[in-house]
């Protein structure tokens, strides 16, 4: 029999203690973190995007009318997408008096937790947003279909791509179908539509944008601007006692030689409902309801 000195249990099971807890935080992260399994497990699958959905259902203080908001969402989508839902990352909305501070500061705790996942393509949807039933919105259902139809194609002077919006139009109002085009080039995965990114020149309350890993820290840095410091509109007067967000993000483009595009049919509409941001009830919203003023785009609350 060999003999195994006590000092050599003590080592041994030293090992065994510390190969259980690495264990456990990688199991931990994986659960955490649905895209970085496949490069864990060793699959080629690459971290491409994460889906981030601002909800106040849960939240502390919230309206009555939040409860169940988040469940409906994923309920929708699940409906949309025949079962197979995306993987979404709930961001716990923030209530704030003042007029769009809520939702700009949801948007930032969103964007920082993007960052810390390294992401190409970060997705950010309020509960309300909703896919509309075509192939185009459809294919946001499957990770390698976005991955092929929709973050293929984006633009590389991209700030911020909106995905649904309440009041916008493109950047040439001349033309039936807005001034820059970037054609996505169909393949196998969707040979019957092409999904396009045309720049814009004004969007106003958007419900679902996304912006790549290259243009992140720029808006990172937009928004904490604004949020500590309010911000200013076209004719340079400062603001603190509400937020537009948007309308910051367009300067930024500017002096920055950036653009603000949107897709091309829109990949989501906006379901009715109760407002945070107005304290009522609104109806639905396409965004693609056409202005008579100006061919542009603006988004009509129907049904009141």
């Amino acid at each position: 029999m060999v003999s195994i000195k006590s000092s050599d249990k003590s080592r041994a099971a030293s090992r065994i203690i510390l190969t259980g807890r690495k264990l456990a935080a990688l199991l931990a992260l994986l659960v955490s973190s649905p895209f970085i399994l496949y490069s864990r497990l060793g699959e080629k699958k690459e971290r491409v995007d994460g889906i981030f959905v601002v909800s106040l259902q849960g939240s502390t203080g919230a309206d009555d009318r939040n409860k169940g908001r988040l469940d409906a969402f994923k309920e929708k989508w699940r409906r949309s997408c025949g079962g197979a839902t995306p993987p979404i990352y709930h961001c716990p909305g923030v209530i704030d008096a003042r007029r769009g501070y809520g939702l700009t500061i949801s948007w930032l705790r969103c964007l920082e937790r993007a960052k810390q996942m390294d992401l190409e393509v970060n997705v950010i949807f309020e509960d309300d947003a909703r896919l509309f039933e075509r192939p185009e919105s459809l294919s946001f259902c499957d990770a390698e279909k976005r991955r092929s139809t929709l973050w293929s194609g984006l633009p590389e002077d991209a700030f911020v791509t909106f995905l649904g919006g309440h009041d916008w139009k493109y950047r040439n109002a001349d033309k039936e179908e807005g001034g820059t085009t970037n054609d996505v080039v169909p393949n196998s995965l969707a040979s019957d539509f092409i999904i396009r990114f045309q720049e814009t020149s004004f969007f106003f309350r958007t419900y679902g944008f996304a912006v790549s890993r290259h243009g992140l820290d720029l808006l990172l840095e937009t928004i904490r601007g604004d949020v500590a410091n309010g911000w200013r509109d076209e004719d340079g007067v400062l603001h603190t006692e509400f937020l537009s967000p948007e309308k910051s993000w367009y300067r930024v483009a500017r002096d920055r030689g950036k653009k603000m595009y949107a897709a091309h049919p829109l990949i989501v509409w906006h379901e009715g409902g109760f407002s945070n941001t107005w304290k009522k009830d609104r109806g639905s919203i396409t965004g693609e309801e056409v202005n008579d003023v100006g061919g542009g785009i603006r988004g009509v609350a129907l049904g009141g």
